[in-house]
């Protein structure tokens, strides 16, 4: 069953701020549909045929690790995900959008298939489960994305898998 809500605030400048609550790619907007498909069909389905449908040619993506370009940089992203993760399950908290810009919150799910590539190294995560929070800001056009920026909980997945161990207790 899918649960969509919407929610309009208005904010300065008298602009609408628009939010929904869905698990399905076949509801709310249509920004928030392209952005969802994303999620459930590229990087959930891994069906990488779609990028050309939903990403323009020219897309710039923002990355902790680096700023890739184009649809080849968008589908080594992609390509480098169905590598490392046997399988990869997308839960999307929230969904808001304004204008060109669609935000969500999300956390992701997997089963490790190989290996992880961090800012930290390379780490073997084989058979093991791995899942982190991210936000992402998509910027459309013409119902295509043209520019993400991606802020994931590197540090919290590294923890996790017991690649990097805490100092000691927390006070």
């Amino acid at each position: 069953m899918t649960r969509i809500s919407t929610l309009r605030v208005p904010v300065l400048a008298g602009a609408i701020v628009t939010a929904a609550w869905s698990q399905s790619p076949g509801s709310g907007s249509v920004q928030q549909r392209v952005v969802l498909r994303y999620f459930h069909e590229v990087l959930d389905q891994r069906k990488v045929r779609l990028l050309e449908e939903l990403f323009h040619p020219q897309c710039v993506i923002h990355r902790p690790e680096a700023t890739l370009t184009g649809l080849e940089g968008i589908r080594g992203v992609v390509e480098r995900n169905i590598a490392a993760f046997s399988k990869l399950e997308t839960q999307v908290h929230d969904i808001f959008e304004s204008g060109d810009r669609v935000t969500v919150r999300l956390t992701h799910r997997a089963t490790g298939g190989g290996v992880l590539r961090s800012r930290l190294g390379i780490h073997d995560i084989r058979g093991k489960p791995v899942t982190w929070d991210a936000m992402a800001i998509f910027r459309l056009e013409k119902g295509k994305i043209v520019e993400e920026w991606v802020s994931r909980d590197e540090l919290g997945i590294l923890l996790r898998l017991g690649v990097i161990k805490p100092s000691g207790e927390l006070r």
